[in-house]
This record gives structure tokens, C-alpha cells and sequence, in this order.
């Protein structure tokens, strides 16, 4: 099996991330709606595909969003990847500087690691979860995302942390020093949203066009 340091390498320098985190930023908060989530969730786990020149190529299984096509397992199978991105995760923007109203002047930011807990939903069953365990078919890695960020984790290392409830599996509470970076905001320096893009008003133009055919 692959070293969760070999994956956190092979996703690092397979991936022009600059492009990753321009999508990230293009579509903003503009799809958190539910029926927005799941476009949301196919278009950043298709990037890593799009933007690693074959490297990582995106299946969307049940439990397997890609695989390392080549960075091989003990059995000589291509590594296998779950991908769940969440906004505001590893990193947050904290306050410096109060804003000034005698002065005019705004307040100051500053983004630094949360360094929290991390929980996260590994399976979304929707009120239909039956099992006790991860299923077996489960990817052997999880690269979570966040928009500054993006972390990767050994599956097995989630083990002690899961909950089973009848929405699905969770991992709770997990430390974040089990997570190992794989970039970070100092590492991503040419991301840039593209300007008058709408997602959404693209995908109603193309049913609506898909529609007057026929």
C-alpha cells in the first residue's frame, strides 16, 4: 500500500492548483443550495482529473472519487482517493485590527490554521445508513479541500473517530495533525475567478436548450 507521504507527493506535484482553486473561487458561494451541492461536488473531484494531465483520473464510485492512476497499492492497483471539499475548514481568517470609524479605516484579517478538531461526513445515506463499519470498497485515502487548502488523510486512520448514525458515517473530532498538507495558501499564488461567469445561469441556458430540441 502507499504511504499516506507518498499520496500527499503524487497529489501535490500531479496537479496545477492555481487552476483547482480558480474554479474554487469562479463559483464562490453561489452553489450551496441542495440541488447546487452535488454539481458543486462533481466539478471540483472532476479538476483534479482535468488538471493532472491523466495522473489522477476521476471515477466517482461509491466511496472512490479517483484513482492515482500511476502510484500502485500492495495488490498493483492504481491508489484509491475519496475527495470532500468543505469551505471553511483548515484554515480562517481572524481580525488583527479592529475597524476604525474616527479613522475610516476597515478592519485587518489575517488568515492563519485553525489548527481544530476536524469532522467530516465520509457517507451520506440520506436516513438509509445500515452499516457498523466503512464498506470495504471504501477508498484507501481521503483528500479533503478547503478554499485555501487541501489536506490528505490514511482512511485507516479515521477508524477510531467514526460515528454511524442513520444519515451515514462521520468522523468526529479528529486531531488535524493527522492530516498531512498537500498545499497550503503560500503554495497557491496564480488562483484567479473567472469575470461574468454565472454556473448556474450556464446549466439553465443549457436545458433550456437541450429542451427546444425536440
Amino acid at each position: 500500500m502507499a504511504t499516506v507521504q507518498q499520496v500527499q507527493t503524487y497529489n501535490k506535484s500531479n496537479v496545477n492548483w492555481n487552476k483547482f482553486f480558480s474554479v474554487i473561487d469562479t463559483l464562490g458561494s453561489t452553489m450551496n443550495g441542495q440541488k447546487d451541492r452535488f454539481d458543486k461536488s462533481d466539478i471540483f473531484e472532476m479538476a483534479l482529473d482535468t488538471y493532472s494531465n491523466g495522473n489522477i483520473k476521476y471515477v466517482n464510485d461509491d466511496g472512490v472519487d479517483h484513482l492515482l492512476v500511476n502510484l500502485l497499492n500492495a495488490a498493483g492497483n492504481a491508489t484509491t482517493q475519496e475527495m470532500k471539499f468543505l469551505g471553511t475548514l483548515f484554515y480562517k481568517e481572524f481580525v488583527v485590527e479592529r475597524a476604525n470609524k474616527k479613522r475610516n479605516t476597515p478592519s485587518v484579517k489575517e488568515l492563519r490554521p485553525s489548527n481544530k478538531p476536524i469532522s467530516l461526513k465520509l457517507v451520506n445515506s440520506m436516513g438509509s445508513n445500515s452499516h457498523k463499519k466503512l464498506p470495504s470498497n471504501y477508498a484507501e485515502f481521503l483528500l479533503v479541500a478547503d478554499t485555501h487548502s487541501v489536506h490528505v488523510i490514511e482512511v485507516a486512520a479515521l477508524i477510531p473517530y467514526l460515528n454511524f448514525t442513520g444519515d451515514g458515517i462521520e468522523a468526529s473530532k479528529v486531531p488535524y495533525t493527522l492530516f498531512h498538507k498537500v498545499v497550503g495558501p503560500d503554495d497557491v499564488t496564480g488562483r484567479q475567478s473567472l469575470t461574468g461567469f454565472d454556473y448556474k445561469a450556464e446549466k439553465l441556458a443549457f436545458q433550456r436548450n437541450f429542451l427546444s430540441k425536440f
